[in-house]
């Protein structure tokens, strides 16, 4: 039987996040339905990762890794497998593997180091990146926009190769009945600049809602500037957020606001409109393509604009249009579809 070996080192890099939640729902997937042989090359601290324990994979399948260097080093090393000879190879986070005779698959993000970081950090994650990219079989991106930019920063990549393979969102995601949409709005991501946090507290702080964010810890600065913006009633934190949860903020939110100047693909919008959550969002990357049809996309970071868009959702007529559209849209984004599209990769690797 043939073997496909999936490097796991992201349940060791993210506790959560998108690329995690997309790993994981991938290889549960797999697991329930595959005709060859699935083997998992893990590092002891995946246990830390929350999507890593919805996973329920038999012993017999995990590889462990050995751990000679901390995982700063380790995340951009080279996968040396001894024990096991796969024929295809997918790391989960740019890692490539040493054996030439293994064909290997690479999913690609986003460009967020390219568009946003300098120095030494941007560097070596690029060269990483780029190297996987041209050592891979198949490349996927999360996007067409993703792909335009993989494209754009790496133009001699041979074409056919590349395929895009949206992300898909869990049936975690879904309306609850009697869910009350009162004066709460939901972000959700990190924060940083790119993101325009502040931009959405600054707008926020002219009016009366309340904001629930869904991410990592605030900072002692992000504190004090909360408090002295919205006051300490008006806001509430959520880390470490399991899907059952989030999907209780968007049900209970009049809206999910998202300004972000750049995604790869912007996964908490399906997941907010499978909620039936209205999301304001900024027309920019890959945000038109994935958001479909809806009145929120803001032209621009501009203070009025997103005031009118508030004050659009205050009208019970056109949330509900939103609502509905946004379920439509949201049922292209299916987990079945993305497991299917890696899938055929799988195959056509393996014949």
């Amino acid at each position: 039987m043939k073997t496909i070996l999936f490097d796991n080192i992201i349940y060791s890099l993210q506790h959560v996040g998108g690329i995690s939640s997309q790993w994981a729902m991938l290889q549960n997937g797999l697991l329930h339905n595959s005709e060859v042989n699935l083997l998992f090359l893990e590092r002891k601290d995946t246990v830390n990762n929350l999507y890593r324990k919805s996973i329920d994979v038999p012993c017999e399948k995990i590889v462990e890794s050995v751990c000679k260097y901390p995982l700063i080093i380790d995340r951009y090393r080279n996968v040396d497998v001894q024990v096991v000879r796969p024929q295809v190879f997918h790391s989960s986070y740019y890692r490539s593997i040493d054996d030439e005779d293994v064909k290997s698959v690479v999913t690609v993000h986003d460009f967020t180091y390219e568009h946003y970081m300098t120095g030494l950090r941007r560097y070596v994650h690029c060269k990483q990146k780029y190297n996987a990219i041209n050592k891979a079989d198949a490349v996927v991106c999360v996007s067409e926009n993703t792909k335009r930019d993989l494209l754009y920063y790496l133009p001699e990549t041979n074409k056919n190769k590349v395929r895009v393979i949206h992300n898909g969102v869990s049936d975690d995601f879904h309306k609850i009945e009697g869910a009350l949409r009162g004066d709460r709005l939901v972000y959700v991501g990190s924060r940083a600049k790119y993101k325009n946090f502040e931009f959405v507290v600054e707008v926020l702080s002219e009016t009366s809602y309340h904001l629930d964010i869904c991410g990592a810890p605030l900072s002692s600065r992000e504190q004090r500037y909360l408090n002295r913006k919205l006051g300490k009633d008006r806001y509430k934190v959520y880390s470490n957020l399991n899907n059952k949860g989030l999907n209780e903020l968007y049900n209970n939110a009049r809206c999910l606001i998202y300004p972000s100047s750049y995604e790869g693909f912007g996964l908490p919008i399906i997941e907010a409109q499978r909620a039936g959550c209205p999301v304001i969002a900024l027309n920019k990357s890959s945000i038109p393509e994935v958001i479909g049809e809806t009145p929120l996309l803001l032209k621009s970071l501009n203070r009025n604009e997103l005031l009118l868009a508030l004050e659009m959702i205050e009208s019970p007529t056109l949330f509900e249009n939103v609502s509905k559209m946004g379920l439509e849209n949201a049922k292209k984004y299916t987990s079945q579809s993305m497991i299917n599209g890696y899938r055929n990769i799988y195959s056509e690797l393996l014949e």
